[in-house]
């Protein structure tokens, strides 16, 4: 996508000075600003603006005020983070952020820490009233996990809570659909939902937001009927890390393990080593391993890929996990995976791993018939 940018500016650029200048001004819109006031901080205190583990911008405060900027690419939305740090690198505070289209304000002091906010942003209110139903349930939790003795008595206790606040986490964005950080939630919840609640919620959206990447995504999601047991499997086509095509039928004729990972799944991680690598190297002549990975950095899925030792069939098209194979395939946990026979229909799935080499098992059975 940059390269077709690249060379889009280059031949404007070549055919007028006016369409040069309309260019600039359409990549300059894509810096956002971070505006900030913070109140009892000293001046030279750092904030740091990161997406995931990577450092979007860095400021020093200067008269309780910091400016950030990061590029927002095709209007896309994702969640960030503010670290305010000394100068000793200890955190005085951190916040999450979620970053659009739009310029931001922030606005708060540090000695009240859950009272800093990004004003007058409709999305980011809606991130800090949702995330107020974990810190709801914080002082009886801990009650009641100091008077527990017992660790399963514990687990008992923070699972029938986390039940409760994802209840009430649902609830609140099915109340407030029209705005970008609830639709982006919703897809946490979207596999655990019956067709009639999905429909309900994407009729609600307003028609800017039926119209939105993940309005689009959301309506795919519903057009796309999901593969069964007993079915032929749904054909696919995807990239492997050196950029070469392929489907998923070159492989029809051989016994398929379809698997679905990502770098961000640690399970996925040991599966790939502790039953992939084995099960590769003792049956690469009569099955076919195929790993799809719903990543969505090219440069991350290389990296865990690389430490994975994957010598099998790897795949993407680095969508992440609203990726429509996913979808097809009902993708709802990671590591996920699929056994084909050699006719190409699914016979099992499997989610999660257990360490017992289950799909071995069903291996040897597959290619002794």
């Amino acid at each position: 996508m940059k390269n077709t940018t690249f060379l889009i500016i280059v031949m404007l650029s070549i055919i007028s000075s006016c369409k040069k200048e309309k260019v600039k001004k359409e990549l300059v819109s894509r810096i956002i600003e971070i505006k900030g006031e913070i109140e009892n901080l000293k001046d030279s205190t750092l904030i740091l603006l990161k997406k995931s583990n990577k450092v979007l911008d860095s400021a020093y405060l200067i008269n309780k005020t910091f400016k950030l900027l990061y590029q927002n690419i095709d209007g896309n939305n994702t969640l960030g983070y503010i670290y305010i740090k000394n100068k000793k690198n200890k955190v005085l505070a951190d916040f999450e952020i979620w970053l659009s289209d739009k310029n931001l304000e922030v606005k708060g002091d540090i000695n009240k820490e859950l009272d800093i906010n990004i004003v007058n942003d409709n999305a980011n209110e809606n991130l800090r009233n949702y995330r107020k139903f974990m810190y709801k349930y914080n002082e009886i939790i801990n009650k009641k996990l100091s008077a527990s003795k017992t660790q399963r008595g514990k687990n008992q206790i923070l699972n029938n809570y986390l039940n409760i606040i994802k209840k009430e986490q649902k609830e609140f964005i099915f109340k407030n659909p029209n705005n970008t950080f609830c639709l982006d939630e919703f897809f946490q919840y979207s596999d655990k939902l019956p067709i009639d609640s999905l429909l309900l919620f994407y009729k609600s959206l307003q028609p800017k937001f039926k119209n939105s990447k993940n309005g689009l995504f959301l309506k795919e999601y519903l057009s796309t009927k999901k593969m069964k047991i007993g079915e032929h499997f749904k054909d696919f086509t995807a990239r492997d890390l050196e950029g070469n095509t392929v489907k998923l039928s070159d492989f029809k004729g051989k016994v398929i393990v379809l698997d679905f990972w990502a770098k961000w799944c640690k399970w996925c991680h040991v599966q790939n080593n502790k039953e992939f690598a084995p099960l590769h190297a003792k049956y690469k002549d009569d099955i076919v391993i195929v790993s799809y990975a719903l990543d969505k950095n090219m440069l991350e899925w290389k990296e865990s890929s690389s430490k994975n030792i994957i010598s099998w069939i790897n795949l993407s098209n680095l969508k992440g996990t609203k990726d429509p194979v996913a979808y097809q395939y009902g993708v709802t946990l990671l590591p996920h995976t699929f056994l084909i026979d050699k006719k190409g229909i699914i016979i099992k799935e499997y989610t999660g791993y257990s360490g017992e080499n289950i799909i071995e098992a069903d291996i040897k059975k597959l290619l002794s018939e």
